[in-house]
């Protein structure tokens, strides 16, 4: 149903028009590896456009936002503090927007302090009353709310 490259590899538009021609509903890979942030300088959901095609892709796009390798690793290597700073202000921008935080944690950071920055993300933005879903049921509502109306 829903895709994300390992190493967030991304070729635009290719990736996004081979991955609806398998049949996927969703992508997560448009992000950066190396900052936390908007890559495509919004925190919508998109279908894309193939500026090659002048046609739209018939893929959702759930853009990146927060890589765990990002945070603490790759070229950012923040400590927990100023990650959190960082990561309270994407969550603050998100909410002011009404956008989508799309976070990747993986499995090896699922210990130690990492799964407790990584519960704090959690319950934070529970708090705030965010809606927590998996990419598919993202995916589905924004059918229903935006495709139907076409």
């Amino acid at each position: 149903m829903g895709y994300r490259n390992h190493y967030l590899r991304f070729k635009t538009p290719e990736t996004w028009e081979l991955l609806a021609d398998a049949g996927f509903s969703y992508d997560s890979t448009f992000g950066y590896h190396d900052c936390a942030g908007f890559r495509n300088g919004m925190c919508h959901p998109f279908k894309p456009y193939n500026l090659k095609t002048g046609k739209e892709i018939n893929i959702l796009e759930l853009p990146l936002t927060i890589m765990d390798t990002t945070l603490f690793q790759s070229q950012m290597r923040l400590d927990f503090e100023h990650a959190w700073a960082l990561t309270e202000m994407l969550i603050l921008t998100v909410e002011r927007c009404r956008g989508v935080l799309t976070v990747l944690w993986h499995n090896t950071y699922m210990q130690g302090e990492y799964l407790v920055f990584y519960k704090k993300l959690l319950q934070h933005c529970s708090e705030k009353g965010a809606w927590m879903a998996p990419g598919i049921q993202i995916c589905n509502w924004w059918k229903e709310e935006y495709d139907s109306q076409g």
